[in-house]
């Protein structure tokens, strides 16, 4: 007898995988939809974030403090910064100079903000009650996250399913507010695609305020604006968030120079710090003066901005905000005074938006895991190098990581895309979505 003959998938094709499998013949169709969908996916957030909370659980319960951080893998910026930040003091500590912190202004003032509320009697308490409201508000920065990608790719729901699932978070989310910062500058891209470019900027513009790297998107929006016929648009957000940052940074000012320069100039000053490339002749034993490693990080500036132009102008088929971002940002940090663990946070994101594969992301995060936990065991060497990674033995993780970044940037050249109709600012509006046909991304010549 001939064999049955398996029915089609009702879902498309590429948002199959969000769960595992065809839906049922006799499954209603508003189950298809990523408005039904989505929120699922969203949920799932709480399954990775879950893991990384239960991942300091040896901190929550005898403190951030000492060398056992380190070994047990639990340390974090967010209990550390309370405790020497003198974020107990909130808000007004944080205005009138009391505290001192590395983040820009936008993290600086949240930070403050939520240390000023934290209940405790003790140094323990209060860092616990701190991670604890971090934790939910890094969970939710996260799931909105989720939620623009999976708005941004209707027809993609698999990348938002990757997004939510990610294991970069047990490995990254709770060491530092980065979340937030990601979250912004996706809910910009969306904003812009739902053509609102006012909106977008006002979010661009607060995610300016946040991290450094962000200053890049808004070269990676121009260079990426005039093939997808979206310039207008991509002017008037880039223009708006500049008015933001120029208003915030005028009352700033007023307020507290050091707010602004602080960070700018302890930068400045800095010389190579962990998982920079340019920390490895340290790592050897002849250690680079600051000036050159200020001229290196400011030639990699250089190079994410011609990388950005680069893609832009040279894709087959129009690539995204998200793509040209993906592509320049690792030439920005690889070069840069320093790479953190959480910043795999930066990348992650805009690299699945852009349409990278399961295998890519999961490759990308299992060298961030080995790196962050050789990290920290490098830095338990200088007190027990029993226990503890030579320095040797560090830097080649730091070049292993490096070449991991690196093959993201070769997927986001190489990798077929199938990126998005995107609307033009002259009133046509292709239908976003209906998957496009799968091109390559890049040509070669």
């Amino acid at each position: 007898m001939p064999r049955e003959r398996v029915p089609g998938d009702l879902l498309p094709v590429e948002a199959s995988p969000v769960i595992g499998g065809p839906l049922g013949r006799h499954a209603a169709a508003r189950n298809r939809s990523a408005g039904r969908l989505l929120p699922l996916i969203v949920v799932m957030v709480a399954l990775p974030m879950s893991l990384a909370v239960t991942r300091q659980g040896h901190c929550i319960a005898n403190g951030w403090n000492g060398d056992e951080q380190f070994w047990r893998g639990c340390f974090s910026d967010l209990p550390a910064q309370y405790q020497l930040g003198g974020l107990d003091a909130g808000l007004a500590g944080w205005a009138g100079g009391q505290g001192d912190l590395e983040q820009m202004p936008l993290l600086s003032g949240l930070m403050a903000l939520l240390g000023g509320v934290v209940p405790g009697e003790s140094w323990l308490d209060a860092s616990r009650w701190y991670v604890a409201l971090w934790a939910v508000l890094i969970t939710a920065a996260a799931a909105v996250s989720v939620w623009c990608v999976g708005r941004l790719r209707p027809g993609r729901l698999d990348l938002a399913t990757q997004l939510a699932l990610t294991p970069a978070y047990v490995v990254a989310a709770l060491l530092s507010p980065d979340l937030l910062v990601v979250s912004l500058l996706l809910g910009a891209m969306l904003a812009l695609q739902a053509r609102r470019p006012t909106t977008a900027g006002v979010l661009l513009g607060l995610a300016l305020l946040g991290h450094a790297w962000v200053w890049l998107a808004p070269v990676a929006l121009l260079a990426a604006a005039p093939r997808l016929d979206r310039r207008p648009a991509a002017v008037r957000t880039v223009l708006v968030a500049l008015a933001v940052v120029a208003v915030s940074v005028l009352a700033l000012l007023a307020l507290r120079p050091g707010l602004v320069l602080g960070p700018l100039r302890r930068w400045w000053e800095a010389p190579a710090g962990y998982g920079a490339l340019v920390q490895i002749p340290e790592l050897l034993g002849f250690p680079l003066p600051v000036w050159s490693v200020t001229v290196v990080a400011l030639a990699g500036c250089v190079l994410a901005v011609l990388g950005a132009v680069l893609l832009a102008r040279d894709a087959w088929r129009p690539a995204t905000w998200a793509q040209v971002l993906a592509f320049a940002l690792p030439l920005m940090v690889l070069l840069g005074k320093s790479l953190p663990v959480q910043a795999v946070l930066w990348l992650l994101p805009l690299a699945i938006l852009a349409g990278i594969s399961w295998r890519t992301h999961l490759g990308l995060v299992a060298v961030e895991a080995v790196h962050a936990s050789a990290l920290w065991l490098y830095i338990g060497y200088g007190t027990d190098a029993d226990k503890g990674l030579p320095p040797a033995w560090y830097a080649v993780v730091v070049l292993a990581r490096a070449f991991a970044w690196a093959f993201v940037m070769w997927s986001l050249w190489y990798t077929p895309v199938d990126n998005p109709p995107v609307p033009r600012d002259d009133g046509d509006d292709p239908d976003v979505h209906r998957p496009a046909e799968p091109v390559a991304a890049v040509g070669a010549g």
